[in-house]
């Protein structure tokens, strides 16, 4: 009975172990496209707070506004900032305008969508 008992619990050892590797690998996997998608969010949040103040804003105003933020992964090494990069500020305005946040004011401007309610 006690070799029973020792051996269910070293199943049950290598089975959380397994499930915990398991984890682990599939967040190093995605971590990329999680940065990617959480300093877009961050960025938008910066945009959106922008547009409460102000009529439109630009690509470039978009890339000014968030150059210098970042992201990190809680308990990772890894993160992710913005630097001065333009193709950045098109990511942004795509997934903004596909969010349905903002609106295209004309002359490479955005303004925040209007409600047709």
């Amino acid at each position: 009975m006690k070799w029973l008992i020792l051996g269910f619990g070293a199943l049950l050892f290598a089975t959380a172990t397994a499930m915990l590797m398991l984890w682990g690998m599939r967040k190093a996997y995605f971590q990329r496209e999680t940065l990617a998608r959480r300093l877009l969010s961050k960025c938008a949040a910066k945009v959106m707070r922008y547009l409460k103040t102000h009529e439109t804003i630009t690509r470039a105003e978009m890339l000014s506004l968030c150059e210098g933020t970042s992201t990190r992964e809680f308990m990772s090494s890894q993160g992710a900032i913005v630097q001065h990069d333009d193709a950045f500020a098109g990511k942004l305005a795509e997934a903004m305008l596909a969010d349905g946040l903002i609106e295209e004011a004309g002359k490479g401007r955005y303004r925040k969508k209007m409600n047709k309610e």
